[in-house]
């Protein structure tokens, strides 16, 4: 294989691992989200700064692995990534992050409640 197309190869899997990343850090937004409520230009606003980070992150990704060269394949690569993630991967997480969050409000509420009772 010659090494134009190992770099290119290379290329391509970090910009898949770069996809997969982007949508892990949206899943914590979502996590948050679920934690605390949100008004709706909140989520908009979190969800703005979200997609200059994944700007900011994609050129990173093209500035320092392909010199600013802007490639089909490397944008390709972090939509499938992201793309696969998100079908595979993130919602069983976020499922499973729902419920983990219901089962630590539901514990709290029970502890407040013994709370009040104990305080009569």
């Amino acid at each position: 294989m010659s090494v134009s197309i190992r770099y290119e190869a290379q290329l391509f899997l970090m910009s898949i691992c770069t996809g997969v990343g982007l949508v892990m850090v949206y899943d914590c937004v979502r996590f948050f989200r679920m934690v605390c409520p949100h008004k709706m230009w909140v989520v908009g606003a979190e969800d703005l700064v979200y997609g200059f980070y994944c700007a900011v992150m994609t050129f990173s990704l093209l500035y320092q692995q392909n010199d600013g060269n802007l490639r089909g394949f490397s944008i390709g690569g972090v939509i499938m990534g992201m793309t696969v993630y998100q079908y595979a991967i993130s919602r069983k997480v976020l499922k499973r992050l729902q419920k983990a969050v219901e089962w630590i409000k539901m514990k709290t509420r029970k502890r407040q409640n013994r709370f009040k009772r104990e305080r009569k």
